[in-house]
């Protein structure tokens, strides 16, 4: 724009066309068809609410329609503050959209009328499929009138959920402090929207009290663990069709993440054969429930309120509030003498040591207090502090029992989700290296690297399921010293 402003922009076109199952292996289930009484026309015996590849708007081996109206800008400026090419401020904007990969949506192809899962209450080995309705379900069939079984679970996927996508931005301010140092502050922040969640579709419902009917079967008391099918929402809504139904997963493309973080670095370059990097983040990230490492989550692990996504909202899995880096490389110099120049010049030897604040940890119940066959509930915290022992050593209680209570039976526990701060952690591995030159273009590299040099004990992360015997103890460490070593030749 100007000799001390340059303006980079630029417009991304990124239509969302989703994946295709070749198999068609794909289903939808919606509720409104459900309570409608809506049925298949591919298979005639799929209870309501199930639609697949070739029922009436379904979109073709995809189960998800093509959005064409995708526009991802970007926008960076950078401004010569001062003239002299030494002190700079820099500001960016970018939106960038996702794939969600198809492995996400893999259980579909893991039920019926594919792949039905079957567990045998009661079974004995001389009439295995005594007590089965129906007997021996085998060989399964795949055809119009492939056989549905009751109480099966299904992960289903809207028509019309958003890809997700992430708006970054930076302030970054730098200086050049002398002919050695570079020093820079920068502000960076994120917010990702449309993250895909797991938002359950048919949880039980606690009932409160003693004796109930359901479905014409006496229950006393009301609600327990041996009833949580015959009360799912899909059950108690249309009995005999709800019975079909036992864990319903919706991806629900509401969930956001955020992140704020400050970077200060100071980069010293190499002269005198040493150089140095330093630099340390302040960040903070929250975000919704979600798998967020690329494999999906898995069925029965969505979000523990059916209507209110917000109370799974915590710190972020992969947070860390603060990481401290320092890197330092250093070259022996060249000697005149020939021999000492052949044994002693050109060695490199580098070092990288690394600080962090500890992962957040969610504590769960092995047990389900609430009553909804919903996994991964969370205790009562009682107490504010929930630290004991927060030296790190072996065998230590890190978390204090007694800061924690299982809820009242038909009710979640108060904590939030990647609310308790594991263990701090550091690292420092270094590596030893030299180039021999053999002749011509002949090299010879050796190289010797060792990680976690000092061999430290360094903890893992403590257990985190509260009433199990090993609650809030240190039993895992990080990796020990390893070394490795390694000669190239090239030629």
């Amino acid at each position: 724009m100007k000799p001390r402003l340059t303006l980079n922009y630029g417009l991304r076109w990124e239509p969302f066309l989703p994946q295709v199952s070749t198999n068609g292996k794909v289903y939808n289930f919606d509720h409104n068809r459900f309570l409608e009484g809506t049925r298949s026309t591919v298979f005639k015996n799929a209870p309501a609410g199930l639609y697949f590849p070739g029922d009436p708007g379904f979109p073709n081996k995809s189960g998800i329609h093509k959005q064409w109206l995708k526009f991802a800008p970007r926008l960076g400026v950078a401004w010569d503050v001062t003239g002299d090419g030494r002190t700079s401020l820099r500001a960016f904007y970018g939106l960038a959209y996702d794939y969600v990969p198809l492995r996400w949506r893999i259980n579909a192809g893991r039920i019926a009328p594919w792949s039905p899962q079957i567990t045998l209450v009661g079974a004995t080995l001389d009439k295995p499929w005594g007590s089965f309705p129906g007997g021996n379900p085998f060989p399964i069939k795949v055809d119009q009138n492939a056989a549905f079984l009751p109480f099966t679970s299904y992960e289903t996927t809207p028509y019309n959920i958003h890809t997700p996508y992430v708006s970054s931005w930076n302030l970054s301010f730098q200086r050049q402090i002398g002919m050695d140092y570079l020093v820079s502050a920068t502000y960076l922040g994120s917010q990702t929207t449309h993250m895909w969640v797991h938002k359950p579709l048919n949880p039980a419902m606690y009932i409160a009290g003693g004796q109930c009917t359901l479905n014409g079967v006496p229950y006393n008391p009301c609600s327990a663990i041996g009833n949580t099918n015959a009360r799912r929402r899909l059950s108690l809504e249309r009995p005999q069709q709800g019975q079909s139904f036992a864990v319903i997963d919706e991806f629900d493309d509401g969930g956001t993440q955020s992140y704020n973080g400050l970077l200060v670095s100071v980069h010293r370059r190499a002269s005198r054969r040493i150089s140095l990097i330093g630099n340390y983040t302040l960040s903070y990230c929250t975000s919704d429930y979600g798998d967020t490492n690329g494999f999906g989550p898995g069925a029965g692990l969505s979000y523990l309120d059916p209507n209110n996504r917000r109370f799974d909202r915590g710190n972020c899995d992969a947070g860390r509030r603060h990481i401290f880096n320092l890197t330092a490389i250093a070259e022996t110099p060249e000697f005149a003498d020939r021999t000492l120049r052949l044994a002693a010049s050109g060695w490199r030897i580098s070092g990288i040591y690394r600080k962090s604040s500890g992962a957040f940890l969610t504590v769960t119940t092995p047990f389900d207090q609430a009553l909804t066959g919903i996994a991964n509930q969370r205790p009562n915290q009682v107490l504010e502090n929930p630290y004991s022992d927060t030296s790190g050593r072996p065998l230590t209680i890190y978390l204090n029992p007694l800061a924690f209570s299982f809820p009242p039976i038909g009710t979640l526990g108060n904590m939030r989700r990647a609310s308790i701060q594991g263990p701090g952690t550091w690292e420092f591995d270094a590596a030893l290296s030299k180039i021999f030159r053999i002749r011509g273009a002949q090299t010879a590299e050796f190289r010797a690297e060792a990680y976690n040099v000092t061999n430290s004990f360094r903890p893992g992360n403590p257990s985190t399921i509260f009433g199990t015997p090993t609650f809030g103890q240190i039993r895992t460490s990080l990796d020990p010293r390893i070394m490795q070593f390694a000669l190239k030749y090239a030629f």
